[in-house]
């Protein structure tokens, strides 16, 4: 097979501004007490106990760049600044990503094409995660992009899967797919099924060089990631990082056969069950912790309600399994639903409970009486694209006499005590949604 040079051109590229952050990052891992003193240093006194978003809204960071604002999934956006030493933090993570990825996962990558993941914003500019990139990164990559999302402004949501498709299916020597919610990739599929892109696919057939996608693997995400594992038997399904609009938290490595915390860019510090904060260095084994982060923004001790589990060690250092996250919303295929969304949409009784029982996940909505559940839920931006991109089904409708009081005999038969219920319009906890569907399925 010829030589592909522009991709041998990258990895030397690749090779210039990584090998030595991955010595130092190693390093770090070697001593993580010492390498989070370091960083700590520079961050100054922290506060006595966890923050919200609600100690920063009035925050002005003196260096501060921009503002990237968040998706709104706990009922507000929050505008986060960003300074010159944060952008960097994501970019060193994607660094350290791309640079384990090419040299140390014996993938054999030969021509570099990858495609990664696009968000359309319907009739106005398109958003990817190249947006964390510096301009030089960006140059090394564009030529490998499987489809360029410069060239994605659509009027509709199936004009912009049309492109994607099209685009997907011309890159015969596609390797890598990065993505975040796997039932983007799984929609993009069924996309080109129904609109007779492909008939009967082979899908390794279409893409025989492809190696690798990242998507999310955890939490809510496991099923539908398990689905795209079926369509790609032969392919590595990697998890994604810990990553958020605050701040980089974690990052997959091949050697560490997990994700580890990326301990050179961000403060971590870990809240266990008893309210207890914790240095990374003393986390232990089979624990679960919610995750504190500090940056140079002026974002300190910030409770990220992210949950994960210390599953092993490299070296001194922690690996961790993201869990889901404890702020009471649901994130099937990115539609951030919550309880405070929800009121806003409905003001009669409805619990919505979410089904991932099969591939394409949906919601079931209990509700007293026949109402436009469906029309609801679409006024809200995230739950309407998921739908456009066929992430989701069409909520499914349960009627529920007395459903307040049905509610409230539910949770008593947990163990709750009446005074102790609180009433939500919306059960997240997976566990806790099954429990609920076959409780209401018994006494009908």
């Amino acid at each position: 097979m010829a030589v592909n040079i522009p991709f041998q051109l990258v990895k030397v590229s690749l090779a210039l501004l990584a090998t030595i952050k991955r010595k130092e990052f190693i390093d770090a891992c070697k001593n993580p007490a010492h390498a989070q003193a370091r960083l700590k240093e520079k961050l100054g006194p922290l506060p006595d106990r966890p923050t919200t978003y609600q100690n920063y809204e009035n925050l002005r960071t003196p260096d501060v760049l921009f503002y990237e604002t968040t998706s709104g999934s706990t009922g507000i956006k929050k505008k986060i600044p960003y300074t010159k030493t944060l952008l960097k933090s994501f970019e060193n993570m994607f660094l350290l990503w791309a640079h384990d990825l090419v040299f140390y996962s014996a993938l054999g990558l030969k021509s570099g094409k990858f495609f990664m993941s696009v968000s359309p914003q319907i009739g106005e500019t398109v958003k990817d995660d190249r947006q964390y990139l510096s301009p030089m990164v960006n140059l090394l990559l564009n030529p490998f992009l499987a489809s360029n999302p410069n060239e994605h402004k659509a009027r509709t949501s199936e004009e912009f899967l049309m492109k994607i498709s099209q685009d997907l299916l011309k890159a015969k020597d596609l390797e890598i797919i990065s993505i975040w919610s796997p039932t983007y990739f799984l929609s993009v599929l069924d996309f080109m099924e129904t609109h007779g892109l492909v008939t009967n696919p082979d899908w390794e057939e279409i893409w025989p060089e492809l190696k690798l996608i990242s998507c999310w693997t955890s939490s809510q995400a496991e099923l539908s990631a398990k689905a795209l594992q079926k369509k790609f038997p032969h392919v590595k399904i990697q998890g994604k990082g810990l990553l958020l609009t605050e701040a980089p938290i974690t990052v997959p490595w091949t050697e560490a056969h997990g994700d580890l915390p990326l301990l050179m860019e961000t403060y971590l510090e870990f809240l266990d069950d008893k309210g207890k904060i914790h240095p990374l260095h003393e986390i232990k084994r089979n624990h679960k912790y919610i995750v504190l982060t500090s940056t140079t923004n002026g974002f300190l001790r910030y409770n990220t309600l992210d949950e994960v589990e210390v599953t092993g060690f490299y070296f001194q250092t922690p690996v961790l399994k993201f869990l889901g996250r404890t702020g009471g919303h649901s994130d099937l295929a990115g539609e951030k639903l919550s309880d405070s969304i929800l009121r806003e949409l409905f003001p009669f009784p409805l619990l919505l409970v979410p089904n991932q029982e099969e591939a394409l996940p949906y919601y079931e909505a209990y509700t007293e009486e026949s109402h436009e559940i469906e029309k609801g839920l679409r006024e809200n931006y995230h739950y309407n694209l998921a739908r456009e991109l066929n992430q989701l089904r069409e909520v499914k409708i349960i009627k529920v006499p007395n459903l307040r009081q049905k509610y409230l005999e539910f949770y008593q038969s947990l163990g709750m005590q009446l005074g102790d219920i609180k009433e939500r319009m919306l059960i997240n906890d997976s566990v806790q949604a099954q429990k609920f569907r076959e409780w209401i399925a018994k006494g009908r």
